[in-house]
């Protein structure tokens, strides 16, 4: 179903951010224009634009294959240098694919010094400019024939796009030139360097565009040599834009830009019931029906629209809870509309009583499709009276304050790996998204967090300054998010932020008495682990040393010291430096505990039971009874009763310092982090508590352990084991209404058990009522369920070699388009080592999520390549939409149950003789549901499902599995036939 929208200017916002401001797309769409019209000093005159192609991205093991470059004078190409080059090697077939440069192409090009001595003798003394220009400088200079372009300056297009163009999704060449409609780029130098060309004018005027004490203050962040695309800066820093410079200040940066915000707050739906001369007001049962008619609001929002019964229903049952004050739990499959079907009586409740009312979502991508593109729709059919906002954690916005320390410090060069890199261009970056934003994350900041780490730019609830920091308010974008929440009808969250807030007692999100929690079968999950407590070595360490480092940089203590202004009289004088060193000797006495323990924790490997198996770096070993009776554990809980009795007097050394420091001058910020200190030392504090001394039976007790010597990554863990008991007590008994959905919480026709695990029906705050929806999809007509039934089981020493033959035939037969749903990382490699040669003789492409690749870029590759098929594993079980010929069948080799050794299930198993029926199986059935669910996104979708697992013929609960599937066609067959079919119905 198509959603009708108006005609927009080209084709370029839909390569902006959701949610950029509108005076910044306008700005956007200015740059063509600004491109053809304006002069560029330097940059009008000798410029030559170049690219390179590889063997690969190493500097030491790959080689060059391709060389172009273009001579630009006034925007316009006048020259060029072109040449393959022979890299002495062959061409990795990934690499030819993408570039579409084979062997036979540079058989008989120059060598790469002979390329080079051509390329210098072309560039003679021009500016140098490339996209992503280390790379191409490296490269081009790794011989002594390319040496002398290191005189040249290099301009780096990848930075300039990134700083001048923040809020553009992709900053990728290919992706640029098709939103400023510039020529198409494929891979190969010659065209890369004509994108480039038309490119480079463009970011030239979007520098330009910048506000000139934005572009003074880049300017003035580096010098050449640490940065040679500071150069265009400096240039445009230069030109005279006022009389009268205005000196960079972050303040009127945010003042200029959320200054005028409206944040009045909304009504708490708690205190509107309380009044007796006042009573909330609920849509009527017609209204939101008619909603969903041609002529209602919801029709009016599409081309195309076709009444679904199912949608119209669930919007009655979201209407009705919220009118009765009753939970519900709604299932509603695949093209329900589930979505717009608790957003319009959410909205008119809302609305109509001035209240917030949240949307909890589990995927980032389900939060940004409600909040820039279902929400904004409802909003305008609904007269525009609407409002909503998006709201995260503390670490998806940046910390202006720490923003500001970062700039007055100054950027510096950072080792990454054995390399110096300067802060320069992430910090610049970083700035320019700050004045072009409200107030959103910078979860789609695309800059080098190697050289400014995420936690350099954001902060923690513990650390934040809060009143007493100069952008507390609306300027400061976790502040300012959350007085718009406050101010929204509606609010859009995720589970983790809305489960922080139960376990904080509240403080992070609004008063909200009515919840929707979408794609719930996530929601105990993530429940259970803001409810947990843990001992992470790595925190307690880097705790450790900052309250013992002698230098004052990590030592808050002697920070103090050395920045407040101590008293006139030699009275506070002395108090005061008596309690820095009291506060500094505790901190030692800390460290040193701390470090003790910690050092002990791995001492727990002793109780690995695969201590011969080297596959695995990790270790997820559960804390029985035995073991934390044991002599083991006991001397480790009592190095931890030893470091919170440490920490318990440094805890009371600061306090007694922040009292102290209430009215001291210069003391806000050491104020604020010795304050946070004692907070971290008091959590360290209570899971010592829980986890070494008292035990209590709520909890599940496990420990995190490497393997490795180097790593400082062990962990203990107390998991909450029943969630649902704390629900009762944290959310359904200061809500009004809970309303959860998702298109796989039942398990074979049943809720039972996920209403046991969230506590619903537990208490008198927790009735539940229940909404089963089958799809709007017919999925019995188009997607066929194929059950291997010639599979070995998965335990026997075959299974793999017989797998190995049901994935080529089948992927042969199919012709590409297929994902593989792995659930153990060492199988799904092995099968590929031995799946992807064989169909690459087919010309089939063949991708593995191995270690360190990027899954967002598997993502977009599986969507861009029609005929590419991927080996993948969990994270891609669940929220990952490919639709129509880009997927045509899933395959799932085992049913994804729960490792034996997973803590949470062995202690569920030793407390109750079903936990496995109970427990383990509903889950495995749910994730077998989301993997079926990739398959049909659309209503036009077809597909297949194998299932590869031969327990679902051989195991009761075989049944269980198959019969909640969507699709209840389902065929036994023998890998020749499933491979028949499939070859007859591609062909």
């Amino acid at each position: 179903m198509a959603r009708s929208t108006e005609p927009v200017q080209g084709q370029l916002r839909n390569f902006i951010t959701d949610g950029t401001p509108a005076d910044i797309v306008a700005r956007y769409e200015s740059l063509p224009a600004r491109a053809q019209e304006g002069q560029f000093g330097p940059y009008d005159g000798n410029v030559v634009v170049l690219d390179t192609e590889t063997t690969g991205f190493s500097l030491n093991h790959d080689e060059l294959t391709q060389i172009a470059a273009a001579r630009m004078v006034n925007g316009e190409i006048v020259d060029w240098y072109i040449t393959f080059v022979n890299p002495g090697k062959p061409i990795p077939e990934d690499v030819a694919h993408l570039t579409d440069i084979h062997d036979d192409d540079v058989a008989d090009a120059p060598s790469p010094s002979d390329a080079l001595a051509g390329l210098v003798e072309f560039v003679g003394d021009a500016i140098v400019v490339a996209h992503n220009a280390d790379f191409d400088r490296n490269f081009t200079t790794k011989h002594p024939a390319g040496y002398p372009l290191l005189e040249n300056t290099w301009v780096d297009s990848l930075d300039l796009s990134r700083i001048a163009l923040p809020r553009m999704k992709s900053h990728r060449l290919i992706d640029l030139v098709k939103a400023f409609g510039a020529p198409l780029s494929t891979h190969r130098a010659d065209e890369d360097v004509a994108a480039t060309c038309a490119l480079f004018r463009i970011l030239l005027a979007a520098v330009q565009a910048m506000p000139p004490m934005l572009v003074r203050e880049i300017a003035g962040m580096a010098d050449e040599t640490q940065w040679p695309t500071v150069t265009v800066f400096k240039y445009f820093a230069e030109t005279p834009a006022q009389d009268k410079p205005q000196p960079f200040s972050l303040r009127s940066l945010r003042r200029d830009r959320v200054g005028r915000i409206d944040m009045r707050a909304q009504l708490d739906a708690d205190e509107i019931a309380a009044d007796p001369d006042r009573s909330l007001v609920f849509p009527a049962a017609d209204t939101v029906r008619d909603a969903f008619t041609a002529e209602g609001v919801i029709g009016s929002l599409y081309d195309d629209y076709e009444q679904r019964e199912e949608q119209c229903a669930m919007a009655e049952a979201v209407r009705a809870a919220f009118a009765g004050s009753r939970n519900l739990v709604v299932e509603a499959g695949t093209g329900v509309g589930k979505s717009m079907a608790y957003l319009l009586p959410a909205a008119l409740t809302a609305r109509d009583n001035r209240i917030t009312i949240g949307i909890a979502t589990k995927t980032n991508a389900l939060l940004d499709q409600l909040v820039y593109h279902e929400l904004p729709a409802l909003a305008e059919a609904l007269g525009g009276n609407l409002t909503y906002a998006s709201l995260k954690g503390f670490s998806h916005y940046p910390c202006l304050h720490r923003v500001e320390r970062l700039v007055v410090d100054g950027p510096r060069m950072r080792m990454v790996g054995k390399e110096e890199k300067p802060q320069a261009p992430a910090l610049a970056a970083l700035l320019s998204f700050i004045e072009q934003t409200d107030y959103d994350d910078i979860d789609t900041l695309k800059i080098d967090y190697r050289v400014l780490p995420r936690w350099a730019i954001t902060t923690t609830s513990h650390d934040c300054l809060r009143r007493k920091c100069p952008f507390f308010g609306t300027s400061c974008f976790v502040h300012g998010s959350r007085r718009r929440a406050e101010a929204s009808n509606i609010v859009v969250t995720n589970h983790s932020l809305l489960f922080c807030d139960l376990a904080a007692d509240g403080g992070l999100l609004p008063p909200i008495r009515y919840w929707v929690v979408d794609e719930a079968h996530g929601a105990e999950n993530e429940a259970r682990r803001a409810f947990s407590v843990e001992l992470v070595e790595e925190d307690v360490l880097s705790l450790a040393h900052r309250v013992s480092s002698d230098e004052s940089r990590r030592n808050v203590f002697l920070r103090a010291e050395r920045t407040v202004v101590a008293p006139n009289n030699e009275e506070g004088a002395t108090l005061f430096y008596g309690l820095t060193t009291k506060a500094r000797s505790a901190g030692a006495k800390f460290s040193a505990e701390a470090i003790d323990f910690c050092a002990h924790i791995k001492d727990l490997l002793y109780y690995d039971a695969n201590k011969r198996s080297k596959g695995y770096e990790n270790v997820d070993l559960w804390l029985n009874d035995e073991i934390r009776s044991s002599t083991l554990f006991r001397t480790l809980a009592n190095h931890g009763r030893a470091m919170a009795e440490a920490a318990e007097k440094l805890v009371t050394a600061c306090q007694e310092l922040v009292g102290y420091l209430d009215d001291a001058e210069g003391a806000a910020v050491v104020q604020r982090e010795i304050a946070a200190i004692a907070i971290e030392l008091k959590d360290i504090i209570r899971a010592v508590e829980i986890i070494c001394v008292q035990c209590p039976d709520q909890y599940v007790y496990a420990a995190t352990l490497s393997r490795k010597n180097d790593r400082s990554r062990n962990k203990l863990e107390a998991l909450l084991l029943n969630v649902g008991y704390t629900l009762n007590e944290t959310l359904y008994a200061n809500t009004h209404s809970v309303v959860f959905a998702s298109a796989t919480l039942s398990v074979d026709g049943s809720f039972v058990g996920f209403e046991q695990a969230l506590g619903l029906g537990q208490s008198e705050f927790s009735p539940a009522d229940e909404l089963m929806l089958a799809s709007s999809y017919n999925f019995d007509e188009h997607m066929t369920v194929y059950v291997v039934n010639d599979m070995p089981e998965p335990n026997e020493s075959s299974y793999l070699d017989v797998l190995q033959r049901l994935l080529v035939a089948t992927h042969r037969a199919q012709q590409g388009s297929m994902l593989t749903l792995f659930t153990n990382r060492r199988e799904m490699e092995r099968c590929f080592e031995e799946v992807q040669p064989a169909l690459k003789q087919d010309d089939l492409r063949l991708v593995c999520q191995k270690w360190g690749v990027s899954v967002k870029g598997l993502r977009d590759d599986f969507l861009a390549d029609e005929h590419l098929s991927l080996f993948a594993l969990k994270s891609f079980w669940e929220g990952f939409d490919a639709p129509g010929a880009t997927l045509k069948g899933v395959i799932i080799p085992k049913l994804p149950f729960a490792k034996p050794t997973d803590p949470l299930s062995c202690e569920r198993a030793a407390r109750d003789d079903a936990a496995w029926r109970r427990y383990v199986l509903p889950a495995a059935v749910l994730e077998t549901k989301q993997a079926a669910g990739r398959l049909i996104r659309k209503a036009d979708d077809r597909g297949v499902l194998i299932l590869a697992d031969k327990r679902l013929m051989t195991k009761g609960y075989g049944k269980t599995f198959l019969r909640s599937l969507p699709s209840q066609n389902i065929r036994f067959c023998s890998i020749d036939e499933i491979a028949a079919e499939l070859a007859a119905t591609a062909g």
